[in-house]
């Protein structure tokens, strides 16, 4: 009777130890969930990746919804994205409803110009963040990291990872009212 106990009991933890796994297998491992989603986002102020002269400010596109996207020449991820965010940008040139703002961080000058210039500019605005205050106040941990925010300022989405291609249909577009461009982007059909 005791090892009859033990069997079960045996057989119970194993189960718990597979539900918890198939549980926990479900959740992607990258999805941290920020505190700032539906809350104002911090406001930044910094230099211009391209211009130090120049200055690149969350406040200057108040009344548009805004993609800030957080990269660094380091990062291998953000090579993979950087087509769909060039395809992005003319999507954003074309609509005119939404910008994208690029901030490159834990980075050199030199090294995000480099890599502006190896994979391709893709014409929208990019603040850099040389200490990082950028990202801490945000709460970024990794890159690419990018954040949509509404025409009041508000953060509405965070998204961990590469932006891929048909991410404006299936997480951008539904939070700018599901109107598709009139024209589609070069590249690009439309929704």
């Amino acid at each position: 009777m005791f090892t009859s106990f033990w069997k079960w009991a045996l057989l119970g933890v194993i189960f718990a130890i597979l539900l918890l796994m198939a549980l926990g297998l479900g959740n992607n491992p990258r999805d941290i969930p920020s505190p700032l989603v539906n809350r104002l986002a911090p406001v930044f102020d910094a230099e211009s990746l391209q211009d130090p002269k120049k200055r690149v400010r969350l406040a200057d596109y108040r009344g548009k919804w805004v993609v800030v996207n957080f990269w660094g020449s380091w990062c291998g991820s953000c090579v993979v994205e950087h087509r769909d965010l060039i395809q992005l940008a003319m999507r954003a040139r074309v609509r005119g409803d939404f910008a994208i703002i690029g901030i490159d961080f834990r980075d050199t000058r030199e090294g995000g110009l480099s890599f502006l210039r190896r994979y391709g500019n893709p014409g929208y605005l990019h603040a850099f963040d040389t200490r990082q205050k950028i990202a801490i106040d945000w709460g970024v941990y990794g890159a690419p990291e990018s954040f949509l925010i509404d025409p009041e300022g508000m953060i509405r989405l965070k998204h961990t990872g590469p932006i891929y291609k048909g991410w404006f249909e299936k997480v951008l577009l539904p939070h700018l009212g599901g109107k598709a461009a009139t024209t589609p982007a070069a590249g690009e059909s439309t929704p």
